[in-house]
């Protein structure tokens, strides 16, 4: 029976869902195993004010309309989804309170917090939930943020935290008038059947231009196929895969030690990590008795570039690294990474493949399907990195003391690992695949000892907290003089 939701007339003009936001939409009605969301957890120091929150959730919303509006089909099943105002939006539906037993562990919180997550959001509804979660230890708080991929990715995430958080903890919380859109002009239709007329129209007057588009299209969805096809093997973890439950995992470092031990190496903050995350994958290899020499991960990149480094939707592409799990001697693993990622962002890899999922888009269900298969398997980790706000924020009076994002786990990847720099807390979120990896924890346990590992190559002492800024190794070319970094230990 058709719900009565999904009979109403929007009231205010729809918007046409980009490609690149419609890939994640549709990548969960092709395969209902896929769940793309993505998810950022508050940690509070105390219980946000309940009436601020509200005040500080409505004027989020009048600043991001995307998150009052929802999905519409078109009449046909040709073009695009939009976006249209949802006549009966809640606030309260979507903001939701939970109280936990008084004194409640962080193991405790991420239980709750997981079992949150694996639950599919309400598609006839705005895309996105919160949780405000009391009862923690030391009488702190936490709020708890889900949205669908097809809202946004991790840096239009920032416009959000802007949006949402304050820089005091008095501050006042002004609600705007909400930002509608401009109403399309009355030849311009935004149906289905107009658009796929107005397609043909085209096509048929220039046969040359939309032949020259097709073609590129197909070699785009070629080259995607060729590359993950010639990634490393499947690894026995991502056969567990299931795709549908979750366990959360959360670790925090020193922004300001990251910093210094990436300086002193010469590398981006971003290598450092990956060398960390290979480590702790290659210690959970071997605890499990899986002999592999790589893994394959893909690294999202933000490509908005400086012009419009706010707007929200997904404008993001991806290059894949070949982590050499394998490799024991953490500044020969630094260095195999460091010279992938350099190449890597040399060859415009992530710009092919941000123009790749869109051309997905315009595949039927099965075809789509067909390329899930494809990759499932072959892509083992993502490992996505997000520059956050140096300075402390607030939320309805509360202090975040720390933002952990988590990623989706898709297409039979057992395990991602979104990190987010903010105030002087570098946060790493581990979002597994409990059938993979039933015992995230040792995963943040292993991190946890492979910085302190190269901490011991740089500084020489793997528990010290760095307090002088140490002297930087310089590169040559495209390698880094990463052997001088041994005779420090």
């Amino acid at each position: 029976m058709t719900s009565p939701r999904r009979s109403r007339t929007p009231k205010y003009p729809t918007i046409p869902m980009q490609p690149a936001d419609a890939f994640f939409w549709y990548a969960e009605a092709a395969a209902p195993q896929v769940r793309p969301l993505v998810g950022g957890l508050f940690m509070l120091d105390q219980l946000p004010d309940r009436y601020r929150l509200r005040r500080a959730i409505q004027r989020l919303i009048a600043q991001l309309s995307r998150l009052r509006q929802r999905v519409v089909e078109p009449q046909f099943p040709v073009g695009l989804p939009h976006w249209a105002d949802d006549p009966d939006f809640d606030v309260d539906y979507h903001l939701r309170h939970v109280v936990l037993p008084d004194g409640s562990t962080q193991q405790q919180l991420l239980e709750l917090v997981s079992a949150l997550f694996a639950t599919p959001l309400d598609h006839l509804r705005p895309l996105w939930e919160g949780y405000v979660i009391d009862g923690l230890d030391g009488g702190g708080a936490a709020l708890f943020l889900k949205l669908h991929h097809s809202l946004m990715d991790g840096a239009g995430a920032m416009t959000l935290f802007d949006a949402l958080t304050q820089a005091g903890r008095g501050d006042p919380i002004n609600i705007p008038r909400p930002r509608r859109p401009p109403v399309p002009a009355p030849e311009a239709p935004a149906s289905g059947l107009w658009r796929t007329a107005s397609m043909v129209g085209q096509s048929m007057l220039h046969p040359i231009a939309t032949a020259d588009r097709v073609w590129r299209t197909v070699g785009r969805l070629q080259g995607m196929i060729t590359d993950f096809n010639a990634l490393p093997g499947i690894d026995p973890l991502a056969a567990r895969c299931t795709g549908i439950g979750r366990r959360l995992e959360t670790v925090t470092f020193s922004l300001a030690h990251m910093l210094q031990l990436k300086s002193a190496l010469g590398v981006s903050l971003n290598d450092l990590v990956l060398t960390a995350v290979t480590g702790a994958m290659g210690r959970y290899h071997e605890l499990h008795h899986i002999r592999l020499g790589e893994v394959s991960a893909v690294v999202p990149k933000d490509l908005r570039g400086e012009r419009d480094p706010k707007t929200i939707g997904n404008h993001v592409g991806a290059f894949h690294v070949r982590l050499p799990v394998g490799e024991r001697d953490t500044v020969r693993r630094l260095e195999r990474i460091r010279n992938q990622t350099v190449a890597a962002k040399g060859s415009r890899q992530a710009v092919a493949y941000g123009a790749a999922l869109q051309a997905v888009t315009v595949m039927p269900a099965a075809a789509f399907r067909a390329i899930a298969n494809v990759i499932a398997g072959r892509v083992h980790l993502i490992c996505s990195n997000v520059p956050g706000p140096r300075e402390h924020r607030f939320l309805a009076g509360a202090k975040i003391e720390a933002v952990y994002p988590f990623a989706p786990v898709l297409f039979g990847i057992p395990a991602s690992f979104g990190l987010l720099s903010y105030g002087d807390v570098y946060a790493v979120g581990i979002d597994a695949d409990p059938a993979a990896i039933p015992d995230p924890g040792r995963l943040g346990e292993y991190l946890r000892d492979e910085v302190a590992s190269i901490n011991l190559h740089v500084f020489g002492n793997s528990r010290r907290v760095l307090a002088q800024p140490a002297q930087p190794l310089r590169t040559t070319g495209t390698h880094t003089t990463l052997a001088r970094v041994a005779r420090l230990a």
